[in-house]
């Protein structure tokens, strides 16, 4: 069976990923051309860059999925995730900006299709539905937050917005509770990375119901760092 946009948990999938590229297309279109092609620091990335990474997991995503179809493992890769990621960054590195534009609505379009071609794998697969998320806005959270820290001239408000826009989504989204869970956490990770630790608190004590277990992970998790005398009460 194929799913169609009319299912709850397609349509929630495709509406977190459209919200992204919306907000991508603002966030990165707020920064001065010269600002966004060159390194924010010394031996750093460039909002370019930053872009590019976020596309390229989608593309990822989007592989996974589409191997879960054929019924075949995903593609392994024994390297570490930095080692991993230097080398896409470095695949991209002397693009221009309208390519790496581009790349990002064509890489959104594939993911699209591969979610609503899924079928019942997506209902039958948490781990799918995180990964989905994961690659999806809670990646985009974590560089917008990098992006605004940067001080280079990002419409914070838009940032600010599609925070606000992610917790409604997770509020309503057709999706199961452990990985809205997961979302909530990672939403509140990001909060709490940027100083917002009120933002932070009330998701975390929700996120730790829907997913009790999390509640062990986060005690390592050095983005709730400055909450971490507080997770035992978070926890609950």
């Amino acid at each position: 069976m194929t799913h169609t946009p009319g299912d709850p948990l397609v349509a929630a999938l495709i509406e977190q990923l459209r919200a992204m590229r919306d907000a991508e297309r603002d966030v990165f279109g707020s920064i001065q051309p010269d600002v966004r092609d060159r390194p924010m620091r010394p031996n750093d990335w460039s909002p370019k860059d930053h872009q590019a990474h976020l596309t390229a997991w989608k593309a990822r995503q989007s592989e996974r999925i589409e191997a879960a179809v054929r019924g075949e493992a995903p593609r392994s890769d024994d390297r570490e995730t930095d080692e991993e990621n230097a080398e896409l960054q470095a695949t991209r590195a002397d693009w221009p900006w309208e390519a790496i534009d581009r790349e990002a609505d064509t890489v959104g379009e594939q993911l699209e299709a591969a979610i609503r071609s899924a079928g019942a794998i997506l209902t039958e697969s948490a781990q799918l539905v995180g990964q989905i998320y994961g690659n999806g806005a809670a990646h985009a959270l974590t560089h917008f937050a990098w992006l605004v820290d940067a001080r280079i001239g990002v419409d914070e408000d838009r940032v600010a917005a599609f925070f606000e826009e992610h917790e409604r989504h997770l509020s309503r989204a057709g999706i199961p509770d452990g990985e809205r869970g997961v979302g909530l956490y990672n939403l509140a990770c990001a909060h709490a990375v940027g100083g917002r630790l009120d933002r932070a608190r009330p998701l975390l004590r929700i996120a730790f119901r829907l997913r009790p277990d999390l509640g062990e992970y986060a005690r390592e998790d050095p983005e709730l760092i400055e909450l971490r005398d507080e997770l035992s009460f978070l926890v609950g």
